[in-house]
């Protein structure tokens, strides 16, 4: 529809297009650069672009404006132009100069050149493709060529050689260089050569050329290259109009340069040649430099110009430059030259004339300018008028489907063009506005894409110009598009089921759709039977078969458009096993296997894959390939292990599932390899200075490669280039290695490396470690010493050299000692000054004026380095010391004379004397006098008698004059000896010093010059020593002294004297006694040590305080203990040790493997004394108390699951972390868990293999350390494996057979797999379609199918197989025939029997010929095993296949006898058992389980006790081993024991290799023939210390007084020590002479702390009913000095309800037998024995029956007793003599106080029956009865009875009535009183105290008593090595402290010895026999003994007697003990059991 719309006004709304910018000079960009180039415009809508490149359309019109080049090629570069249009018109742009850096090859091959002597050779260069011009450099014979007055290189690259010579020839070549992209390349080469030489003019070889420049560049340079001869007079002139010209000119006058050049510039140029002062003519060349310049325009045309139709229109267009510019016209971007319109008409003179317009001339002229020098442009919008618009065509009605592109038409007439728009009550497009989706075209049309539904209505397109306007609509319908909604799927279906393809479509109601189905383009149609119908577009298709497979489209049809979907059909199945599998060795790869097969039956549907699995050394089958392409009938299997043997087998796998296993391969087995991988875990340590340590572990197993051989090692020095040295360990189970003769303190690299028997395997990667640091072997340099004044030296020197420290310098030590006196040695040790080389250090406080001797050493932390050359240094001099023993002589009134000797201490050379003396009181009376220093007395004249004079000598070195001695005389008056001070006073009591006053004695009529105050010390006594213990001089008037330095603690008595010139005077009177005040100790114990307890405790010793050290009452000295952890964690916590004389604490309950630092200090009752100098111990490894945490587990696949953990805690790690076990066992299983060992404790994961599938696991993780396992990880992980395919039923049978029917029965599978989710039964004919089965599926429980409809009499094969989620699993097959005929129940299995060679520890083949199958096929064969001697039987399978004859039989023990038997079942039942074999013993095993060590202990100094318990039987040795942790080897000690010490559980290793002084680890492993156990837990020990071997040398005896010694020794050499020395014993004799003036010979003796061996034997004699005599063996090493024994005894059952426990000990070692009585007969009794040294070793130990033994003789009979005056007589009747002949009688007697049998006369003649006592040998008052035994060689007989109790009293004489003894005793009281009447006057200050004549000598410090050798020890428990001790003895008497009472005899009290029994042994105790003699002070001490006592007793020899009380509450004293009510204790009874 057409309308004017005359009131529109629309004029001017389209603009033309322009640009709104212009191209830039030319660019280069880089090949392969990504390149955008935009065209920028502007103008109405719709603007379109194209692109032009070197005048060729390359786009079309679009509306992109950018033209984009991903990647740049050389073929892109060109002349770009953008040509932009709209509807009014097209605009052409300004060419774009695009160029690509690139750079090809050189295009020449090498050349070769000549030139003659003298002349110039051009060498041109090479061509090569390059932009831009590369950047050339010229080499000649590979050096670089640069410019010279010979050499010029032109603007072409040109290489010119001026004036050549003979060495001008060679090779010549360039480097080429894109300074754009960086490429470089070089040349072929040019070769020169040079020939004859001719004379050479001038001449011009590269003559300058005309040149053309731009206007505006910033130069022009003109070349020109000149050759003349000779080259170096050459001269190079350039002129212009014959004006030289100057400037510009460059290097060699060969370049002109012409900056910024002009129109001036321009001209001709020459360049001028000439030799001047040689008769040549010159040589010129010229060369024009023109200059252009870029067009631009005189006249341009406006932008728009109008025009009407039919008249004509000019265009200005006029333009100039150099040269002259071409116009050329275009229109709308088209040249008028193709246009070829006669109206367009170009006038040079004007431009463009169009003539006679027309409405088609509307458009863009452009005017180009273009000439040498560049282009411009100008253009003008040609616009016509005249004509109103007019449709040529009017839009139209369209129809669209929805998302098509709708398109109206809109083409107008008119002039000027009219403008356009469109709109939908909106406007949609037009010039000026642009909607999305509505597009204006070009043509005036409008695009709408894409078209929605909503665009359905009414559009209408305005035309308009100045002429008028007009409009036209037209509809759009917009239809819905039709697509299929429900496209049809990919379906795959198993054949024989039905298959649906969907197709469903949504489309627009308005139109109708059809559906057509095509297969494989060809259409499908329905069947009659319905097997292929449609319904509702869905195809349906049942029975589906493999016609049935293909690709299925879905087409629908309908006038709203088509769609079509397509999906494929598969039918499919499982494909077939392949077939003749064959496995070889690959002949190149010794890792690889090349298996073959042939393709299977695919199961209609592609194979996707072969799946390749193997079996290594037997193991369960694993995929290996997964994933082998289906095209290939073979593949390589790599990888593989050496050394080990495979089976395959091939499945093929479709998008069915994975089909059935091929045939098994035969096994085959890879050769022996070195291994591919160096042994991990290496660890190096300096063991010495000389040696390292290194252990390794084996290289991961996969990596072996074979048997592992053994090992090489290779070292040296680290960072040097030098050959390894090597080391081969033959041994695969040793791992570690010991390099020895290294060099001191220097790093070595070390490798390992693993080798089979095919060869060495790869090394490690270095280790690099230090040995150990040794000492210095040089001396410091350039040692340098000084005195720096009287008492100091100045060292300075410079380092030894660094290679000769051999360590790290710890520092230096200066060192000084007298030229004379080497052994006084002074050190000052330096740190070392690491900031510069020269050292500083001193000594000071040496002696004055003293040549010394000096050097300076380096240490390091081994020791020091050698010493320097000493030198001799003197110290300076320095004023004397005051003169000695000052003197006066010859005292007259006038005169007298002193005299004096040279001072002690000259500190120099004494030059003289001065003497001076003056007036007392009057210092102008000073008179001196200087005296030659040989003058040593001097006459004093002119004195004033009877005057007092102070005299003052001193002597003088150069250094001054010294001190001053001064004394005061009167003249006239001699001097003499000063009187003794007296009324001495002690106040201000300390416990260090006290104050004395006292009054001063006679002076001596001249000055006092000393006081000497005099001690006694401790002992306090007229015959004590006294000291002189203070000295105070030149203080004359002094009245009170105070006296330091005194002992705490510590009673004195003073005493003084007082000394003046004549000498001292006599001593005072004593002082009262007095005790200093108690204070700290002042030192800590000394030789503090530390050592390793256990994993909890640390052993500390040391040495206890000396009594003197005290400072305080010993009853509260201890000791305080100090333990603090190393790194500073937690506190620190103290023990205390109560005991003064204890020696070592055990510290419990420590940190295991922790280091301590340990401290002790003595306190008393004051307090603490000093901390002792810190020691450090570490506890001792122990197992992790931590498990690792965070334990996790993951199923990774149905047969691994992987397990993680993370570190234990740091605290709890106990220990250094070797690896980890990871436990694990299947959940609610009784198998012991399994363990997956981890080493090193950087891995904290590990893959469980190999596991049950679907199976749920219990699982935990544990740390170990060397010492073994810590705690598993609680609680446990449960993970579960992933499940699988099922393996197949088990138990497959046909119970009910019939002619058409057949039950069959089965159980589940061994290896479900996961849950069973059913059970497929298929069957078929044996003799049918082997694919053809029929299957039915049964539910998960059901166990067990009826098949009917089956053939009479035919053979049919059953598969059963179950299913999981996973799939079907592997069938169980048996063949059944269907009869009515049921056979009898198999016959067992014939002719077992086990090959010997078949036999092994834990395993075995049994071998079998099967019996009759009783016309029933056989399914399946049952084991049994028995264990012989007694086992049962036990089923060991009940599952083996009936197509084997033989079966490995597992799960034995190793060297167990068994018998086997076995059993056959068919579908009737069971057989019989078949026959049992033979026994069957399996082989010998290594052991499974170590012994466990439960105690080592050192033996003596090299040797150690081990002690184990067996857990393990069978043939087993015992192998104890020492591992030193010190040592730098491993001592391995073989023991191997008979099989009938098998009970032995303890071993001592004695071996030289045991060194003293060191910590041995002792590991124990069980072996047998075949090999070792796994070690035993590490238990460590000490190995060294015993009784010193060597006794203390150098012993000096000096008498000090008549009752004291001084005994003087050496410590032994400290090689014999053999341990630390705890201190020593100083012993005088038994018996030593009378004679107190001759020396006591004693003996010093000392222990250490090792314990002795056991007596060497024990034995019984004497045994009778009640008693026995038993004795003992000297232990073969008692490692010390054995002080007694300790001897325990108890019946072996209980004696009227108590069990004894008898224990007595004995003192000294001489006695080694016991009397013991009143046993019980018939009782066995067990003793044991021990010695001991400082404390007790191990026991020996026999059992003895009390009573006589078989063969013994009878009693006697008929005893009688008589009594005749001091005699008894006993009779009696010989009785049986028994087995044989009788040797003796004894008879035995039992006093009535004691009711104990007891020995009273023994070894009478066999033929006597009679023998008389004496009643002087029984005591009186007692009644005893007597008995008699027969003895023969067999022992002892029975006794006869007792006799009638018969008494001992005598007829007492006179002496002995009560009167007489009263009369004595009042006599002797009297007297008594009388002498101590007389003592008390005698003297007031002699205190005594009452006496005992005892043995138990008591003082309030200590006590000291006889032992039973009968002589006096005195142990000096902690004295110094070197020590001087005093013993003090006068006539017996031990004289003691006066605060105690004094205890004396004048002769020596034997003790008698004590007996012992059950009741009072306590006596025997160490720590109760002498505590009744240790009471409180101020207790009465009670008499021991009695010296009568001690010499009356028995003439028999002695020996100790034990009696046992059964009574309860009986006391047994013994003779010679106190009697009940005395202060000794009472006894009490043994323990009882």
């Amino acid at each position: 529809m057409r309308r004017r719309a005359p009131g529109w006004n629309l004029i001017g709304s389209d603009v033309a297009p322009y640009f709104k910018t212009e191209p830039g000079p030319p660019e280069i960009h880089l090949e392969g650069n990504r390149l955008v180039m935009t065209c920028l415009a502007e103008g109405s809508w719709p603007l379109e672009f194209k692109w032009i490149l070197n005048n060729t359309d390359i786009t079309a019109f679009s509306p992109e404006y950018k033209y984009i080049i991903s990647s740049l090629k050389r073929s892109n570069m060109g002349v770009y132009q953008c040509v932009v249009r709209n509807r009014m018109g097209a605009l052409l742009q300004r060419r774009a100069e695009i160029q690509v850096a690139y750079m090809g090859d050189f295009l020449d091959n090498d050349q070769r050149k000549t030139v003659t002597l003298g002349r110039a050779a051009i060498l041109n260069s090479p061509a090569v493709s390059c932009f831009p011009r590369p950047q050339v450099t010229w080499f000649r014979d590979g050096y670089k060529i640069i410019p010279s007055n010979r050499v010029a290189i032109t603007l072409e690259n040109q290489l010119v050689v001026l004036a050549t010579a003979a060495a001008d020839a060679g090779r010549y070549y360039v480097q080429a260089v894109n300074e754009k992209n960086g490429e470089n390349k070089t040349s072929p080469s040019i070769y020169l050569n040079v020939g004859p030489m001719d004379p050479v003019a001038p001449v011009i070889v590269i003559p300058p050329r005309n040149t053309t420049v731009v206007a505006g560049v910033s130069e022009a340079t003109l070349e020109c290259v000149a050759n003349a001869r000779p080259v170096e007079k050459l001269s190079l002139v350039w002129r212009r109009n014959t004006v030289e010209v100057s400037s510009g000119v460059g290097s060699f006058s060969r370049r002109l340069t012409i900056i910024n050049p002009t129109s001036a510039d321009v001209g001709m140029y020459v360049c001028e040649a000439t030799l001047p002062h040689f008769c040549v003519k010159p040589a010129e060349a010229r060369a024009f430099l023109s200059i252009t310049e870029a067009p631009y325009f005189t006249a341009e045309p406006r932008r728009k110009i109008m025009g009407e139709v039919e008249k004509s229109v000019d265009i200005q267009c006029q333009a100039r430059g150099v040269p002259m510019p071409k116009l050329e016209w275009y229109k709308d971007a088209v040249p008028l030259s193709k246009l070829n319109n006669p109206r367009y008409k170009v006038i040079s003179s004007m431009g463009l004339q169009v003539r006679k317009l027309q409405p088609s001339d509307a458009g863009i002229f452009q005017c180009f300018a273009r000439n040498s020098a560049g282009e411009a442009q100008v253009h003008t919008y040609l616009d016509i008028t005249s004509m109103a618009p007019a449709f040529t065509a009017a839009p139209v009605d369209i129809t669209v489907t929805d998302g098509a592109v709708a398109t109206f038409t809109c083409q107008v007439s008119g002039a000027p063009k009219p403008a356009i728009i469109w709109k939908r009550g909106k406007i949609l497009a037009s010039g000026s506005v642009q909607i999305p989706r509505f597009t204006l075209l070009e043509s005036g049309g409008l695009q709408i894409q894409p078209v929605v539904l909503q665009d359905t209505g009414m559009y209408t397109c305005y035309a308009a110009n100045s002429e008028g306007a007009i409009n036209a609509s037209a509809s759009l319908t917009v239809w819905s598009r039709t697509s299929i909604s429900s496209p049809p799927m990919d379906r795959r279906v198993i054949k024989g089921t039905t298959a649906i393809l969907e197709c469903g479509a949504t489309h627009d109601p308005r139109v109708a759709v059809r559906y057509v189905w095509k297969k494989d383009e060809e259409l499908v149609s329905q069947t009659r039977g319905g097997r292929i119908s449609l319904q509702e577009g869905s195809l349906h298709i049942s029975q589906t078969w493999s016609g049935d497979i293909g690709d299925y489209t879905c087409d629908v049809i309908s006038q709203a458009g088509n769609d079509s979907k397509a999906a494929r059909l598969e039918v499919i199945e499982l494909p077939h096993s392949p077939r003749n599998l064959q496995a070889s060795l690959n002949a190149n790869d010794s890792r690889s296997v090349d298996l073959s097969w042939m393709r299977p039956f695919d199961g209609n549907s592609p194979l996707l894959h072969y799946v390749v699995e193997l079996s290594e050394n037997n193991s369960p089958w694993r995929v290996y390939l997964p994933d082998v392409d289906p095209t290939v009938t073979g593949a390589m299997v790599k990888g593989l292990t050496p050394a080990r043997s495979y089976q395959f087998r091939v499945c093929a796998v479709n998008q069915v599932g994975k089909g059935q296993y091929s045939t098994e391969t035969n096994r085959l087995t890879l050769r022996e390899e070195p291994p591919s991988a160096p042994p991990k875990n290496i660890v190096a340590s300096g063991r010495t200075n000389q040696s390292i340590m290194v252990q390794w572990q084996p290289p991961p197993e996969p990596q072996l490669n074979g048997v592992l051989r053994g090992y090489v090692l290779r070292y040296r020095l680290a960072g040097l280039p030098g050959e390894h040295q090597q080391k081969n360990i033959t041994s695969p189970e040793i791992n570690y290695c010991l390099i020895t003769e290294l060099i001191i303190w220097t790093q070595y690299e070390i490798q390992v490396a693993a080798y089979t028997g095919a060869g060495l395997g790869v090394f490690s990667q270095p280790v690099t470690e230090y040995t150990l640091q040794g000492v210095p072997t040089a001396p410091p340099q350039g040692v340098e010493v000084k005195a720096v004044n009287s008492t100091t030296f100045e060292y300075t020197w410079n380092p030894p050299p660094q290679q000769f420290i051999n360590g790290i310098n710890q520092g230096y030590k200066l060192m000084a000692w007298p030229e004379r006196s080497p052994e006084n040695v002074i050190i000052v040790t330096i740190t070392p000054d690491y900031h510069g080389t020269r050292h500083l250090g001193y000594i000071s406080g040496l002696k004055k004026f003293t040549w010394y001797l000096t050097s300076v050493l380096c240490f390091t932390t081994p020791g020091n380095g050698p010493r320097s050359v000493p030198k001799l240094v003197q110290t300076h001099e320095d004023i004397p010391g005051p003169v000695g023993r000052l003197s006066f002589t010859e005292i007259l009134d006038t005169s007298l004379r002193v005299s004096w000797e040279e001072p002690m201490d000259k500190n120099g050379i004494v030059t003289g004397y001065l003497v001076s003396w003056e007036v007392q009181g009057k210092n102008q009376s000073r008179v001196a006098r200087t005296l030659t220093n040989s003058t040593l007395d001097f006459k004093v004249t002119g004195l004033t008698s009877l005057t007092t004079y102070t005299l003052e000598v001193a002597a003088m070195t150069e250094a001054g004059i010294g001190t001053l001695t001064s004394s005061t005389i009167s003249s006239g008056v001699p001097p003499e000896l000063p009187g003794p001070p007296s009324n001495l006073v002690i106040s201000k009591i300390s416990s260090r010093s006290a104050t004395l006053k006292f009054r001063a004695g006679d002076d001596g009529k001249t000055t006092i010059s000393k006081w000497i105050v005099e001690g006694q010390v401790g002992s306090i006594g007229e015959e004590e020593e006294w000291k002189v213990l203070y000295e105070k001089e030149n203080d004359p008037e002094a009245q009170v002294l105070e006296v330091p330095n005194l002992t705490p603690f510590t009673h004195y008595r003073f005493r003084m004297r007082q000394v003046n010139i004549m000498g001292p005077s006599p001593v005072s009177v004593p002082s009262r006694v007095i005790q200093t005040l108690q204070a700290p100790p002042d030192k800590a114990p000394s030789s503090v040590t530390v050592r390793t307890a256990s994993e909890t405790s640390l052993w500390l010793r040391w040495v206890p305080l000396p009594e003197t050290e005290y400072n305080g009452n010993p009853e509260s000295v201890g000791y305080r203990v100090r333990v603090l952890r190393v790194d500073l964690r937690g506190e620190a916590s103290t023990r205390l040790v109560n005991d003064r004389l204890e020696r070592e604490i055990t510290l419990e309950g420590l940190e295991e493997w922790t280091e301590y630092q340990l401290q002790i200090q003595a306190f008393n009752s004051i307090g603490p004394g000093p901390w002792s100098e810190p020691v450090k111990g570490r506890t001792r490894e122990s197992v992790p108390s931590g498990a690792p945490e965070n334990v996790t587990a993951e199923a990774m696949s149905s047969s691994r699951i992987l397990v993680t953990w993370g570190s234990v805690p740091e605290h709890e790690q106990n220990g250094n972390i070797l690896g980890y076990k990871v436990m694990y066992k299947e959940k609610d299983s009784d198998s012991e868990a399994q363990v997956n060992v981890v080493k090193g404790n950087l891995t904290k994961s590990v893959l469980l293999r190999n596991l049950r599938k679907y199976v749920q696991y219990e699982i935990q993780v544990l740390a170990f350390t060397r010492i073994g396992d810590g705690q598993l990880s609680s609680p446990s992980v449960l993970e579960r494996t992933k499940d699988d395919v099922p393996g197949p039923p088990m138990r497959l049978v046909f119970p009910e057979v019939r002619l058409t029917e057949v039950r069959v029965v089965w159980q589940p599978p061994v290896d479900p797999n996961g849950i069973i989710m059913g059970y497929q039964v298929a069957y078929r004919l044996d003799s049918g379609d082997p694919n053809q089965f029929i299957t039915v599926e049964v539910g998960p429980d059901t166990r067990q199918f009826t098949t009917s409809n089956l053939t009479p009499e035919s053979a049919y094969i059953f598969r059963i197989s179950a299913k999981t989620e996973q799939g079907w699993g592997a069938p169980a097959q048996a063949v059944v025939i269907t009869t009515e005929i049921r056979g009898d129940r198999p016959q067992p299995p014939r002719q077992l029997r086990v090959p010997q060679d078949h036999v092994q520890s834990r395993k075995l083949q049994l071998n079998w010929v099967p019996g009759g199958d009783g016309s029933s096929p056989v399914r399946y064969f049952t084991l049994q095993t028995r264990e012989l001697p007694n086992g049962d039987w036990l089923t060991h399978s009940s599952a083996i296949s009936h197509n084997y004859t033989s079966w490995e039989v597992d799960r034995l023990k190793p060297f167990t006898s068994y018998k086997l038997r076995m059993m056959a079942t068919n579908d009737v039942g069971d057989s019989k058992y078949s026959q049992e074999t033979d026994a069957i013993t399996t082989l010998q095993d290594v052991p499974d389980e170590s012994p466990t060590i439960q105690a080592v202990k050192p033996s003596t100094t090299t040797s150690v006790l081990v002690q184990w318990q067996v857990v393990i039987s069978g043939m087993l040795l015992f192998l104890p081993r020492c591992i030193p942790i010190l040592l730098s080897c491993c001592l391995k000690a073989k023991m191997c024991l008979s099989s009938t010490l098998m009970d032995l559980l303890f071993v001592i290793l004695n071996s030289s290799e045991l060194q003293k002084y060191r910590r041995y680890e002792i590991v124990m492993t069980a072996y047998n023939v075949i090999g070792e156990s796994p070690p035993s837990a590490p238990v460590e020990v000490f190995v060294g210390e015993a009784a010193p071997s060597v006794a203390p040398q150098n012993i000096q005896i000096n008498t000090l007084s008549s009752t004291q010694l001084e005994v003087q020794w050496e410590a032994p050499p400290a090689e014999t020590q053999n341990g630390i020395i705890q201190g020593y014993k100083v012993t005088p004799p038994t018996h030593p002479p009378r004679p107190v003036s001759l020396m006591l010979l004693l003996s010093v003796l000392f222990f250490s702390s090792p314990l002795p061996l056991a007596p060497s034997f024990i034995s019984f004699s004497e045994v009778t009913s009640s008693t026995l005599n038993v004795s003992w063996g000297f232990p073969l090493s008692p490692n010390g000095v054995v002080e007694g024994y300790r001897v325990v005894y108890e019946p072996s059952a209980p004696i009227q309800g108590v069990t004894k426990v008898v224990t007595v000990d004995i003192r000294g070692s001489w006695q080694r037998w016991l009397k013991v009585r009143d046993l019980t007969k018939g009782m066995t009794y067990c003793f044991r024995v021990q010695a001991k040294t400082i404390a007790y070793g191990p026991e020996a130990e026999a059992n003895i029956t009390a009573g006589p033994v078989k063969g013994s003789p009878g009693s006697p009979v008929e005893m009688s007793i008589t009594k005749t005056g001091s005699m008894l007589n006993i009779h009696w009747t010989p009785g049986e003599t028994g087995a044989g002949h009788v040797t003796g009688y004894v008879i035995e007697a039992r006093p009535s106080d004691e009711g104990m049998w007891d020995t009273f006369v023994r070894h009478l003649p066999p033929t006597s029956t009679s023998h008389s006592v004496s009643l002087d040998r029984l005591r009186q008052g007692i009644s005893y009865q007597f008995r008699v035994l027969a003895v023969n060689e067999f022992g002892y007989g029975e006794p006869s009875a007792p006799s009638a109790a018969m008494s001992a009293q005598q007829d007492s004489p006179f002496y002995e009535e009560w009167w007489f003894l009263i009369v004595l005793a009042l006599c002797g009281l009297i007297l008594l009183l009388l002498v101590v009447f007389g003592l008390v006057l005698h003297g007031q200050n002699r205190k005594y105290k009452s006496c005992g004549t005892g043995k138990a000598v008591s003082t309030v410090e200590e006590t000291v008593t006889l032992d039973n050798g009968g002589f006096t020890a005195l142990e000096l428990n902690s004295r110094p090595v070197h020590v001087k001790g005093v013993f003090l003895r006068k006539n017996g008497t031990r004289y003691c402290n006066q605060t105690a009472y004094i205890c004396a005899t004048d002769s020596e009290c034997e003790e008698e010895p004590i007996k012992h029994s059950f009741v009072n042994h306590y006596m025997s105790d160490p720590s109760y026999f002498n505590s009744w003699k240790r009471q409180q002070k101020g207790l009465k001490q009670t008499l021991a003994c009695s010296y009568d006592e001690c010499a009356s007793g028995d003439t028999e020899s002695y020996y100790q007697t034990v009696v046992t009380q059964h009574s309860v509450g009986g006391v047994y004293t013994p003779t010679g003990q106190p009697a009940p009510g005395s202060r000794t204790p009472v006894t009490g009874f043994s323990s009882f059991v």
